[in-house]
């Protein structure tokens, strides 16, 4: 993709240029002197930019009179659409693969949006040019696991509440209990986290601070109550623990152990941006972090087996054992051990 070797318009004389193919497309036919004042520019900068928009990127440009004395330019080639070469290759392939993740990925806000943008980009590519796009993008690919379902209506709900700095009333299914829990909601940002969108803020009822998981969200309102972001609220360490929100609950030091092809299999990536690790002259991995979600903790851990072992806290000690009791208590009643 390129412009035929001239030099590109800078960032606003290219926002005025698609500007003006977009309105001479809808079938404007306006006037130097009417874009002038529209864009806030003198003309002989517009006819510049007509200049460019007809001698470098080959539009059909036209200027007729009307019997009424007014002219204005338009397409003698209704067809014509600004070529691919405002876009870049490599542009071309981020925004293909972001295309791709959002489809992979429920509950994306303003994903038709995009995906309307993707495919007129695609219908301005020449053959050869979406080919090798094609070939390029072919490399790449998104898995997207344990995703949960959700209303993408929801989570623009919640951002557009958010952009307004209105209270909302909802519906927050709890598991434990499989009720419906009502609630009112001041959201201070809209994440998302490990597949998930969650909607961070202040619970009104008792002014804590929560994350509410969307996919569990449902009736949500707008009200008349308006309220500021505090100062203090700092996206960062809210996100500062990997294994959920860090939302003021007391923190834990852990310690833990792993053998085998787990401690290979540990050292490989980074789990939490607190962790540090230590190979032992065994093969033994020791792993320490500081967390404050010791269920979620639970969970993970769960899934090495018998090649991870707790030095502490106690408390996640006691969670991990209670775990693997109710797991054997589970499959032993039907399907017994000793057959």
């Amino acid at each position: 993709m390129n412009n035929g070797g001239s030099s590109w318009p800078n960032k606003t004389a290219l926002r005025r240029i698609i500007e003006l193919d977009r309105l001479i497309r809808d079938g404007v036919e306006p006037t130097a002197e009417e874009l002038a004042e529209r864009f806030e520019v003198t003309a002989r900068t517009i006819y510049r930019d007509l200049a460019y928009l007809r001698d470098q990127l080959g539009a059909p440009l036209a200027y007729r009179r009307r019997r009424s004395g007014r002219g204005g330019y338009y397409y003698s080639d209704a067809n014509y659409i600004l070529p691919a070469g405002l876009i870049r290759h490599g542009e071309m392939v981020g925004l293909l693969l972001a295309g791709r993740l959002v489809e992979q990925t429920p509950g994306q806000p303003k994903a038709a949006p995009l995906a309307a943008l993707i495919e007129r980009l695609r219908g301005i590519l020449d053959e050869r040019e979406l080919l090798l796009v094609q070939s390029e993008l072919a490399a790449f690919d998104y898995a997207a696991r344990r995703t949960r379902r959700i209303d993408a209506r929801v989570v623009e709900a919640a951002a557009r509440a958010l952009r307004h700095r209105r209270r909302v009333r909802l519906d927050l299914y709890a598991p434990a209990d499989g009720r419906w829990r009502h609630l009112e909601f001041e959201g201070y940002r809209v994440v998302h986290l490990n597949n998930n969108w969650y909607l961070l803020g202040r619970r009104v009822e008792n002014e804590e601070l929560d994350a509410l998981p969307l996919a569990r969200v449902k009736g949500l309102e707008p009200l008349e109550e308006r309220y500021c972001v505090p100062r203090e609220f700092a996206l960062e360490e809210v996100l500062g623990d990997a294994f959920g929100f860090r939302l003021g609950a007391a923190e834990y030091r852990v310690a833990l152990v792993f053998e085998g092809a787990s401690a290979r299999r540990v050292a490989e990536r980074e789990w939490h941006p607190s962790q540090r690790l230590s190979f032992g002259s065994d093969g033994r991995l020791r792993l320490t972090l500081r967390t404050a979600h010791l269920v979620e903790l639970t969970r993970w851990l769960a899934s090495f087996g018998g090649e991870v072992r707790v030095e502490s806290p106690t408390e996640l000690r006691r969670l991990l054992i209670d775990h693997a009791k109710r797991l054997a208590a589970a499959n032993h009643a039907r399907t017994p051990l000793d057959r």
